[in-house]
């Protein structure tokens, strides 16, 4: 049960993206920009910007080089999944930096309509929503860092296996990537492990923070449509006062949806066409016949895009359904012996509500469920065609 006596902050919806986005560098809601700080944040950020860059570049490099050679199909394999994640997580940041003004102001409207008394929040379920909210973003924080801890320090616990079993180091890195040095070489080896693990761990924060903070808006929105909701269905006839309120606030909120389908629309986009790419590869990563170690890293792997990919599609639907609420709400309200001009009013609002609002993928897709089973379902036509090329290929080589 709720506490009857806690008051639910605007701050701890965004409070787990904000604390990815300041690992990073980006300015978190409602710091100060003309600062020592802010401009360290921001050095932070693009030195950040140009490690993972780099580690995109040279992966590139060394995917080309191999490419063509089939006995090194099971490393492009394994490499692509990670490029292709890292330039995602690049598409995502970008949506965030560059429409960080936006972002700002919506979240400044937000916390305008947020309820601020413990009296309406219990009313509206407040408690609720925050407590879904954490359990989403802490698991799904929890599960990609797992996941990149994993792929980062990994070769590092391999070559302390190996120098306890034979007393030699075998030098590893985490990911596939070209170097003009031999990285072999004391000294050269510890600074491009620690420049991998830098970019590794920058991409899945690039990754986690923008999509944890595109939940959260999206549950923020889902919050004032079933506050209008509420107050329409629990209307006094003939208060005209509380349906002017209730179509305010239906009106900000649409706005707000129309600037986030703006905002995210291109990146959910690229989020939707990689993510089938991704999962086919690191599903055939999982089957191929590679060590328990990298079975296990590479199961996590598919078990967080996966995660990944029903989160944004789960909220999008989430948006929809509370937002189809509106007109069936206000049927439910006490309409029956008002005035004409209520009655008028309030089937303006019923009609006008009747267009769901939805977020898109560049108007290719809607984010819902439906998306998602679409998604799973291509994955596993890549999947089954890979395995058709790869198997007669293996066994001619064998």
């Amino acid at each position: 049960d709720p506490p009857t006596d806690e008051l639910v902050r605007f701050e701890s919806f965004i409070r787990v993206p904000e604390i990815f986005f300041a690992m990073i560098g980006v300015a978190r809601y409602g710091e100060p920009k003309r600062t020592l700080r802010a401009y360290l944040k921001h050095l932070l950020f693009w030195s950040s910007c140009i490690n993972t860059g780099f580690c995109l570049v040279i992966e590139h490099i060394y995917f080309v080089k191999a490419a063509g050679n089939f006995t090194n199909f099971l490393q492009l394999t394994a490499l692509a999944p990670c490029m292709g994640f890292t330039a995602l997580s690049f598409v995502k940041i970008m949506t965030i930096k560059l429409n960080e003004t936006k972002l700002t102001d919506m979240l400044h409207r937000l916390d305008a309509l947020f309820p601020s008394t413990v009296a309406l929040q219990q009313r509206y379920g407040v408690y609720q929503y925050n407590r879904e909210s954490q359990v989403v973003m802490k698991s799904f924080s929890i599960l990609y860092m797992i996941l990149i801890w994993m792929f980062n320090l990994l070769p590092l616990v391999s070559m302390v296996v190996g120098y306890v079993s034979d007393g030699t180091w075998h030098k590893q890195l985490p990911y596939f990537m070209w170097y003009w040095y031999d990285w072999h070489r004391p000294g050269y080896f510890e600074v491009t492990f620690l420049h991998q693990n830098w970019g590794g761990f920058v991409s899945a924060v690039f990754y986690l923070s923008t999509d944890l903070m595109f939940c959260a808006i999206v549950l923020l929105l889902c919050l004032q449509f079933d506050i209008v909701a509420y107050r329409l269905s629990h209307a006094l006839p003939d208060d005209h006062q509380e349906l002017v309120g209730c179509v305010r606030i239906h009106q900000a909120v649409i706005e707000l949806c129309n600037e986030l389908e703006h905002m995210f629309s291109p990146s959910l986009l690229v989020n939707f066409l990689s993510s089938s790419v991704i999962i086919c590869l690191v599903g055939f990563q999982a089957t191929a016949g590679i060590t328990p170690a990298d079975l296990f890293k590479f199961v996590l792997f598919l078990v967080s895009s996966l995660v990944q990919v029903f989160l944004l599609c789960y909220y999008g639907n989430k948006l929809i359904v509370a937002s189809s609420q509106i007109p069936y709400s206000a049927f439910e309200g006490n309409w029956i012996g008002a005035s004409v001009s209520y009655q008028r009013s309030l089937l303006f609002v019923m009609l006008r509500s009747t267009t769901v609002q939805k977020l898109t993928a560049l108007k290719f897709s809607i984010v819902s469920l439906a998306s998602y089973s679409k998604i799973l379902s291509t994955s596993f036509s890549y999947f089954t065609l890979l395995k058709a090329m790869y198997e007669p290929n293996e066994k001619k080589m064998k």
